[in-house]
């Protein structure tokens, strides 16, 4: 979407009331006709920011406050006119296609339908975007948030890569003297700013429960207790100046180790929400749901699903062990639902947990939770969504099921999996054992060689 489409977006989608509705509606028409009167070589741009909204029209973007104040057959009514506009203005065929297209797309979406299921109250799993690009078609299918750590802003830099060379350069002239690592910090910044304005509107439409960024610390620092909180003091004062808001709508991740103990305590204490990322393990997840469940707010425990079920099959294929990537999708599963059961058990409150590295349908259809349970996140990219809506699985929790003991049997030969899957009190993944534990290692290397890639841009 162009930045222009991004623009009229907000005004439409989220009126003040239903009169407002009309009246940006229309002024929107207005300004784009003005546009093309003054600049025609331009017009199928300006006129694809009429597709959009008009796709936009029809998606679960409507839900957060139009449909509050307007019909959804008034949404559709709208939309249609959009597009005939858009028609007249200078949008191609082709363009008018593919916005019916997506429209259709959005409406059999699998994921758009658990959304709904979550908001009518008969399925507690939420999702949010997975940031390398594509957060339109994620916001259209009701993505709540939008995740990052050092790969996504790589991925930035693969996508967009002028757009990127042009924030070194301002970064550069904005920061005549810092250090390189300062200067890595504001590409984080100014990268995560560009999700955050897109969400903003979903932000205060919640009352800042939705609609945010997870930003990630540095993850060479993952020794050191005070570099951590120094940074997400940091980056929220980046991100408020950024963003132009006090409270800017970001959540900060910090790694699940040992060092992060008591840098959890200070931040919860000065009112940071918090995700614990390079999370694996019942015994990761156990150590910190009881400091995050003296939150304020709702916080967050990842479980990197994808890479832990990567390591195990990896594992069981070293035995000689057939289907080994099928048996070890069970893995993650396993851990996650023992991880559900053990939260309620110990009676943790504000507490979420957020399905991450998603590697197919299946990590998404183990994700999905009951209603009268912890609230499951499910952060996943593109590509992943489509999978999952292409997926004829039905839309319906199995966290209460066991898993097969069949699969149970298998999967316990993996020293992987018993080290994530063990009790806390078993000490099977003791705080120095994780870095050595080999889908902690495989994350940790990627996140801090991403991470160095960018610093390493201003080095030049």
């Amino acid at each position: 979407m162009s930045q222009y489409s991004t623009l009229k977006r907000r005004p439409v989608l989220f009126p003040a009331s239903a009169a407002d509705f009309s009246k940006n509606l229309f002024a929107m028409k207005e300004e784009i006709k003005a546009l093309i009167a003054d600049d025609p070589a331009n017009k199928a741009e300006y006129a694809q920011a009429a597709v959009e909204v008009a796709i936009d029209l029809q998606s679960a973007l409507t839900d957060w406050v139009l449909t509050k104040l307007v019909d959804k057959a008034d949404c559709k009514a709208a939309s249609e006119d959009l597009l005939a506009f858009a028609a007249d203005v200078g949008a191609d065929a082709a363009a008018i296609d593919a916005a019916k297209a997506e429209i259709a797309s959005i409406a059999d979406s699998s994921i758009r339908k658990m959304c709904d299921m979550y908001r009518e109250g008969t399925l507690n799993t939420v999702w949010g975007h997975d940031y390398a690009s594509g957060l339109d078609h994620s916001l259209r299918r009701g993505a709540r948030w939008v995740t990052s750590n050092p790969c996504k802003i790589q991925n930035f830099k693969v996508d967009f890569p002028d757009k990127y060379a042009a924030l070194v350069e301002e970064i550069k002239r904005e920061n005549a003297g810092e250090s390189t690592s300062v200067m890595a910090a504001q590409m984080f910044t100014k990268v995560c700013a560009i999700s955050a304005r897109a969400l903003q509107p979903i932000y205060e439409a919640t009352n800042g429960q939705w609609g945010f960024v997870c930003m990630q610390v540095d993850p060479r620092e993952i020794k050191n207790t005070q570099a951590m909180i120094d940074q997400v003091r940091f980056w929220n004062k980046a991100m408020a100046k950024e963003l132009n808001m006090d409270q800017p709508n970001v959540v900060f991740k910090l790694p699940a180790v040992e060092a992060a103990i008591p840098a959890v305590k200070v931040l919860l204490e000065e009112g940071y929400r918090l995700c614990m990322t390079l999370n694996f393990s019942i015994t990761q997840h156990m150590a910190f749901a009881e400091l995050l469940s003296k939150g304020k707010d709702n916080e967050f425990l990842v479980l990197m699903a994808g890479q832990l079920d990567d390591k195990i099959a990896a594992e069981l294929e070293g035995m000689g062990v057939a289907d080994a990537k099928v048996i070890a999708r069970h893995g993650s599963e396993a851990v996650m639902r023992k991880s559900y059961r053990m939260l309620a058990e110990r009676g943790y409150k504000n507490l979420s947990i957020m399905t991450a590295a998603v590697r197919g349908p299946w990590h998404i259809q183990n994700s999905m939770a009951p209603v009268d349970g912890a609230t499951f996140l499910i952060t996943t990219v593109t590509g992943k969504v489509k999978e999952f809506d292409a997926d004829p699985t039905p839309l319906a929790s199995i966290l209460d099921q066991p898993t097969e003991e069949k699969y149970m049997d298998i999967l316990k030969k993996s020293k992987v999996f018993m080290q994530a899957f063990s009790d806390p009190e078993e000490g099977m993944l003791p705080w120095d054992a994780l870095y050595d534990y080999p889908p902690f290692v495989g994350f940790f290397n990627n996140f801090t060689a991403a991470y160095q890639e960018i610093e390493d841009d201003f080095k030049a």
